[in-house]
């Protein structure tokens, strides 16, 4: 009995041991991440100025009825649609296509890989200042390019012009995100057996067949559940159009969070913005929500 006592005492010395040094990591989650978005959330219901910051008045739904009636913020989410749907659709295309061709052996394929696949490793606010220099409309390389190529006769303001700014910025993150999708794609091409396309091949199967009715019904559940995240990661990076535009020429480029991280830097309204984050915040919820609820659902349906 008395070895056994010495034995659990020791164990809850363990046990408050580890709890120690795991307090510092648990105090800075709380104090840099979890206070601030509940502060966010009642800043959003409060009169929050950056000559009052300090003396705040709860005003109800006052900062969200302003945030609605506010064109430049409602412009935003027709961007954001446009940014989201866009963005995913042309990234899984091409991703899925880059996939496909990487699954049969060529000569430089490791080379062509690490080309393809090296705007991932890249931030996105870097990515940006790149592109930003290409679209340059005085000395850009890509209106060096459309000139030699007789497609414009004159330099063009890609980031300049409210008609091409947000375009231009889509174009810069789909080439960085096509690498997600064609590295997942190529790791769930690699899940499906071979003696299923081989069985197909001798009852006489072309490639479109063998495409439709085996490699897609495959990985179905995978391809939806990574264009249900890529499209809540699209929605929440701003990095990009900050980096390219601002959110400029008047706004044109905005989505919803670039809007958000450009009024907080400018610091007129802090209850307003902060009503834009509970917003974006629920928006957010609402696809994680989707996302998760596929989830469950394919993985019943699978069993």
């Amino acid at each position: 009995m008395h070895n056994k006592k010495i034995k659990l005492s020791k164990k809850a010395r363990d046990r408050w041991f580890i709890a120690l040094f795991l307090l510092p990591g648990l105090f800075m989650i709380l104090v840099m991440l979890y206070y601030p978005a509940v502060d966010g959330v009642v800043m959003a219901f409060q009169d929050v100025k950056a000559y009052n910051i300090f003396s705040r008045e709860f005003n109800g739904l006052e900062n969200f009825r302003r945030l609605f009636s506010n064109i430049t913020y409602l412009g935003t989410w027709k961007n954001t649609l446009v940014w989201v749907v866009g963005c995913v659709a042309l990234e899984f295309v091409l991703g899925f296509g880059i996939a496909l061709l990487l699954q049969k052996p060529f000569r430089g394929k490791k080379l062509y890989e690490c080309v393809v696949f090296m705007p991932w490793a890249l931030s996105g606010f870097m990515v940006g200042i790149m592109w930003k220099w290409m679209f340059n409309g005085s000395n850009g390389v890509i209106n060096d390019i459309l000139i030699r190529l007789g497609i414009v006769e004159q330099q063009v303001g890609f980031l300049s012009n409210p008609d091409y700014a947000l375009g231009s910025v889509m174009v810069a993150k789909v080439w960085t995100g096509m690498a997600f999708f064609a590295i997942i794609t190529m790791a769930a091409l690699k899940t499906i057996p071979q003696e299923m396309y081989e069985a197909a091949a001798i009852d006489g199967a072309g490639p479109l067949t063998k495409f439709f009715y085996i490699t897609l019904p495959s990985i179905r559940v995978i391809l939806l559940l990574m264009v249900l995240m890529r499209a809540v990661q699209t929605m929440n990076a701003p990095d990009l159009i900050f980096g390219m535009t601002q959110g400029g020429p008047a706004g044109s480029s905005h989505i919803a969070s670039s809007y958000i991280m450009t009024e907080v830097i400018k610091g007129n309204d802090y209850g307003m913005v902060s009503a834009a984050g509970v917003v974006l915040w629920l928006v957010t919820l609402a696809f994680t929500g989707i996302y998760l609820a596929c989830t469950n659902t394919l993985k019943g349906g699978d069993e």
